[in-house]
């Protein structure tokens, strides 16, 4: 089993709809939900006719959008309407203040506000019971441990209509939990490890004491290979990346387990404030399977910006016969089809294209 994991960010849930063919009981995405969706509603008249007005500064008229409220939230019906049915798992998700760096708050409001307030984010949990076709995963770690019985409160009101549940736990909280894990969950559920950005190897006694809890649960490695502090610019250029070390997606299969997990050659991070204020290196990092590795082309010039993208264009289509042997990449057929009109797309494109990679590579035999 793969889970590749998700924030729920606008070039994520695009990919979601995208690669929906690609999911199946062998691939189910796991989203860190950090935001919630609305369901816009606007002002009407006594005769049910929309309102316009002419925005300051603007020339057109547009209509008069309503104030926000809790009962216009859709976030879950629109993550379950993405999937088409299909599987997903989900994590109302929390983390630690100090844990992510310049991060903007305006965009991850939804975790703020569950950071703060247990109550609130169990009845979120909760609310995912409301769809066939999302699991709901309750999240351990440092910072957010819950107690036992809270934890056992929570599992018993979800099991009143979910088959299956996921608990996610960090590697140094396993032990801690071991004893409630082997008591309280299923062969329907799964148990995901997360190691982070650490390596496999690092944390081998507690992938040893994930294998040895009694569990008939479905047990999953989770981590981060690539490291949020390398920047664009630090990564080799026409070449293997040595800046990524993907062995979890092998490592898993050595120990054991179900399944494993990763950002799909993205980092864990957080929308962030500003950006670099156009300057950056352009980077396309494409998986390879066979090699478990990810083939780097970066653009040196940090001062070019997506400016830089044609270069890696180029670059990447004289590598086709080797990362598009078989013609059917859809990250090429974008790239191709862009390049013949002059577009070389901007940072949202190629996380898209990078994520879009890895997933289908993933899902090959």
């Amino acid at each position: 089993m793969y889970i590749p994991i998700m924030k729920n960010r606008g070039q994520e849930l695009k990919v979601t709809e995208n690669m929906n063919t690609y999911f199946s009981d062998s691939i189910i995405p796991l989203f860190e939900l950090i935001r919630d969706e609305f369901e816009d509603n606007f002002q009407i008249d006594e005769s049910g006719d929309y309102i316009y007005q002419i925005p300051t500064g603007k020339k057109r008229r547009s209509k008069i959008r309503l104030p926000r409220k809790k009962d216009d939230i859709i976030t879950l019906k629109a993550l379950s309407d993405r999937l088409k049915e299909k599987n997903g798992f989900v994590d109302f998700f929390r983390f630690k203040e100090n844990e992510y760096k310049n991060y903007d708050v305006t965009k991850i409001d939804l975790s703020f506000r569950l950071n703060r307030d247990f109550n609130y984010y169990r009845s979120r949990v909760l609310e995912i019971s409301n769809f066939k076709n999302l699991i709901p995963v309750i999240s351990i770690k440092d910072g957010f441990k819950i107690s036992e019985p809270d934890l056992y409160n929570l599992i018993i009101d979800l099991r009143k209509m979910n088959p299956s549940i996921g608990i996610r736990i960090t590697a140094d909280l396993l032990e801690s939990y071991s004893e409630f894990i082997d008591q309280h969950t299923t062969k329907e559920d799964y148990l995901m490890l997360d190691i982070r950005e650490q390596k496999a190897e690092s944390k081998f006694i507690e992938i040893e004491e994930l294998n040895e809890l009694t569990t008939q649960a479905s047990k999953v490695l989770l981590n981060s290979p690539r490291l949020r502090e390398n920047t664009n610019g630090v990564y080799e250029n026409l070449t293997i990346t040595k800046k990524i070390d993907n062995s979890v997606a092998e490592a898993y299969l050595e120990n054991k387990l179900c399944g494993f997990g990763d950002f799909g050659g993205l980092k864990d991070d957080l929308p962030s404030i500003g950006g670099g204020g156009g300057k950056g290196s352009a980077l396309a990092l494409m998986y390879i399977k066979e090699k478990n590795a990810f083939y780097s082309i970066v653009n040196s010039n940090g001062n070019l910006g997506v400016r830089g993208y044609e270069y890696v264009v180029s670059e990447l289509l004289k590598k086709s016969s080797i990362l598009d042997s078989e013609k059917d990449c859809l990250s090429f057929k974008h790239i191709t089809e862009k390049s013949l009109k002059g577009s070389y797309g901007n940072w949202q494109t190629w996380t898209s294209l990078i994520l879009t990679r890895y997933i289908q590579q993933q899902a090959t035999k």
